[in-house]
């Protein structure tokens, strides 16, 4: 009886709500090797080759942390994707961490670059506008238009499917983002020059999105509402995947999963909460 009346004056039981599950996509279909067709189109532009050491800071603490990290992520490969360019080799080997993974490039068995790799989301449907690639031939970075609005990311698999890419080419593309830093915003107040952007743009104050300034093309400032959130570890660290929404334009807004790792953020997040921060926009094609 007891019972009963502490359970009357309490109200209902809260129930907690299952984990979030996030939805991963494989970036290989198979793990055959394959000779690649000719190209469809030569870049629109060629940049130097990208420096990875702030995205490989998002788990590593110096540069020398990184090279260990780089040949913990061959020892734990699970996936390897090898195209044959002429006669030039280039393999890709996927590590085995849970949700934020590692991707290592090599040509002719030469290590070019590894980069960390957040292969959650869901897949949209874009038009290619403008291929940007690098001078070692084998990354690369996408301006897609989506929605009314074109936006820039680092394309993960450019050295499987590059040579398929042209302007006007329509496209399913999984986004995602990893943050270089997060914040919880503690209330409505943003600060000023987010503020100034979204009053240029006539946008929503609580929504937005846009490249940074001192960042890469594929570098994006950005504030939104969490949706969900889901709590994992990597190489003994916290991180948090998060679900917000990236808005690209007046009337374009899409959700995407931003990984935040301890470096990026100490705090807690919580569905429903506001963020804003600085994230690295990535992402791959799919069905090439």
């Amino acid at each position: 009886m007891l019972n009963k009346l502490k359970n009357i004056l309490s109200g209902p039981e809260k129930k907690e709500e299952p984990p979030v599950e996030l939805p991963e996509v494989r970036p290989f279909e198979n793990m055959e090797a394959e000779s690649a067709p000719a190209p469809a189109h030569r870049p629109d532009h060629v940049k130097i080759d990208i420096n990875h050491a702030g995205h490989m800071r998002v788990v590593a603490k110096n540069d020398e942390e990184a090279a260990l990290l780089g040949a913990e992520a061959l020892k734990l490969t699970r996936d390897k994707k090898t195209i044959t360019y002429g006669e030039d080799t280039v393999s890709a080997y996927l590590s085995d961490f849970p949700y934020l993974k590692f991707l290592t490039i090599t040509m002719n068995g030469d290590t070019l670059c590894t980069f960390p790799f957040f292969n959650t989301g869901n897949p949209i449907d874009v038009r290619i506008t403008e291929i940007t690639e690098c001078r070692n031939g084998c990354e690369g970075q996408l301006e897609i238009y989506t929605k009314g609005s074109a936006m820039t990311f680092f394309d993960a698999l450019y050295f499987k499917n590059k040579n398929r890419y042209y302007p006007g080419k329509d496209a399913r593309v999984l986004l995602s983002g990893i943050a270089y830093v997060l914040t919880r915003m503690k209330g409505i107040a943003v600060e000023d020059k987010i503020s100034k952007k979204a009053q240029k743009n006539n946008v929503h104050d609580q929504e937005l999105a846009f490249r940074h300034e001192n960042g890469d093309v594929d570098d994006y400032v950005f504030r939104g509402r969490v949706k969900e959130v889901r709590e994992f570890n990597v190489l003994g660290k916290n991180a948090q995947a998060i679900k917000v929404p990236l808005r690209i334009g007046a009337d374009s807004v899409i959700d995407i999963y931003v990984c935040a790792t301890e470096n990026a953020i100490k705090e807690k997040i919580h569905k429903g909460d506001y963020v804003s921060g600085i994230v690295w926009l990535q992402g791959f094609t799919i069905g090439s």
